[in-house]
Parts: C-alpha cells; sequence; structure tokens
C-alpha cells in the first residue's frame, strides 16, 4: 500500500503525540490522557477509511489489507437479518471518540444489499458482549444501529409506529455486538428460537 500525504502527516502526528505521552507518563492528567485516546482514535478512523478506499481500489483479493471492518457481517436467514459487529458498542461517556462513527459506517456498507427488506414494524433484537463482569447495559451507545438500518434503507424510519428495540448484554472473551432484525409481529417466535427465558 502507498501511504498518502494526508496519511503520513496523520500518523507522523501521531508518533508525535505518541513520544510526549511516554516522556510526560508520570505527570498526565486525565484529561490530557482523554485528549489523547480521542485524538488516537480519530487517527484510527481517518486510517481506517483510506485502507477502505485501496481495498476497492486493488484487484486481487491477497493485495487487499486487513481490517476489523472486514469482521462486519450480514446475512439473511428465515426473514431474520442478522448483523456481526466485531467490536463492542461505546458507552455514553465516550462518544467523543469515532468508534460509534466507524460502527455506524461499516453496518450501513453491509446492509445496502438489502435495502427494502422491512417495510412494516420491526424489531430489533440487541446483544452485547463483553469481557468485563457486571457492566450496566443501559450505559451502552446503541443508537448508531437503528441509523444504520435507516441510511441502508433496510428499515424505513426509528419512530414508535415503525420500530422497537431490546439490549441484552452478556459476559464473552470475544467482546462484539449481534444484531437480528425481522418483523415485530414474529417476536414471540424469535424470542423462543434465539433467546433462554426463565
Amino acid at each position: 500500500m502507498i501511504i498518502n500525504k494526508k496519511m503520513a502527516e496523520e500518523l507522523l502526528s501521531l508518533e508525535h503525540d505518541i513520544s510526549i505521552l511516554i516522556e510526560n507518563s508520570n505527570n498526565l492528567s486525565n484529561l490530557q490522557l482523554e485528549s489523547f485516546l480521542r485524538n488516537f482514535e480519530k487517527v484510527r478512523y481517518s486510517v481506517l477509511a483510506e485502507v477502505k478506499i485501496y481495498n476497492k481500489n486493488v484487484k486481487s483479493e491477497y493485495e487487499k489489507i486487513k481490517t476489523i471492518d472486514n469482521g462486519y457481517k450480514a446475512e439473511l436467514v428465515d426473514n431474520i437479518l442478522k448483523i456481526y459487529v466485531p467490536d463492542i458498542m461505546p458507552s455514553y461517556k465516550n462518544l467523543k471518540t469515532h468508534t460509534h462513527k466507524r460502527i455506524l459506517h461499516n453496518i450501513v456498507e453491509i446492509t445496502k444489499k438489502y435495502s427494502g427488506q422491512f417495510e412494516n414494524e420491526v424489531f430489533i433484537y440487541i446483544k452485547l458482549f463483553d469481557k468485563i463482569m457486571g457492566w450496566d447495559v443501559d450505559n451502552k451507545y446503541v443508537k448508531p444501529i437503528s441509523d444504520s438500518l435507516i441510511l441502508s434503507g433496510v428499515i424505513q424510519d426509528d419512530v414508535m409506529t415503525k420500530m422497537s428495540y431490546c439490549v441484552k448484554g452478556e459476559y464473552s472473551e470475544n467482546p462484539h455486538t449481534e444484531i437480528y432484525v425481522f418483523n415485530s409481529k414474529e417476536i414471540n417466535d424469535f424470542l423462543e428460537k434465539y433467546t433462554t427465558l426463565k
């Protein structure tokens, strides 16, 4: 891959920031660390965007660069759209990072081919898997999921007459998100088949 000028400048800037961070590691405030992490996420987002452009222009699959974006999957099985996100949804306190934007753009990209799939009211079942015990489900920011499905045309709207959803959290050694989209009339059948109700 040929690194273009924009990416080279961002990587050099990040290298400079990392050097300063290491040199002052004993004197960093939480605010300075948070600022660095926000900038780091911004550069990562930008680099992944450049890699995505590069991969689109490469003819051979062997020349493509594999990133976390390659782990996003979507398939339609028995009128249920299953989406796999190889990442956990960010918490509300981390919305200044670009993680939720990257997740949104990737979901749009992989679900475009299912545009128009759902015209009636839909139900979205979201399972969040994180490598932390006892975390709060309601602290996770799941709005990018419905927003991305609207942008890709999979669902029409997220108003109360068109969409409802629920979120379930679970522990996993492999942090990720699973999303199931289906006609809301099928909710009882779905819950009986895909969840363990006690």
